[in-house]
């Protein structure tokens, strides 16, 4: 079992650096007409977060902390996108979750927030039940 959790532990870091790495250094020079949110969110997030932003993926058993499920309830409530950006560009401590903002833009950060508001946390979507009144 112990074997296991090394393993685990041990491919889910190797799968954060190989998604980590893709990502472009240096990145301010892109406008937001090249951005693709939905590339960075896969390059950059999903690792952790999902496919599906519900923060089932193949590293989640190997994380200290679980990865953020975007598509609860509580984080659409208590998700802002301005807390979402600092996270994103400062991360946070004491979790896996690290800082972006070497990394990305702040442009990209702007926009694959967004886009995890739009894809995983809109109310409009369609796999939520209806509201009381729909």
């Amino acid at each position: 079992m112990r074997f296991h959790y090394r393993f685990a532990h041990f491919a889910a870091s190797a799968l954060l650096l190989a998604t980590a790495s893709r990502v472009s250094i240096g990145a301010d020079s892109a406008n937001a007409a090249e951005i693709d949110p939905g590339a960075i969110y896969r390059r950059v997030c999903s690792a952790c977060h999902g496919e599906k932003g519900d923060g089932k993926s193949l590293a989640q058993s190997a994380l200290a902390t679980p990865p953020r499920n975007f598509t609860s309830q509580e984080s659409r409530l208590r998700l802002t996108r301005e807390y979402m950006i600092a996270i994103v560009r400062d991360g946070r401590p004491h979790t896996p979750m690290t800082a972006r903002g070497l990394r990305l833009s702040q442009e990209e950060i702007e926009a694959v927030v967004d886009f995890i508001r739009a894809r995983f946390m809109s109310a409009e979507r369609h796999d939520l039940p209806p509201t009381k009144g729909n």
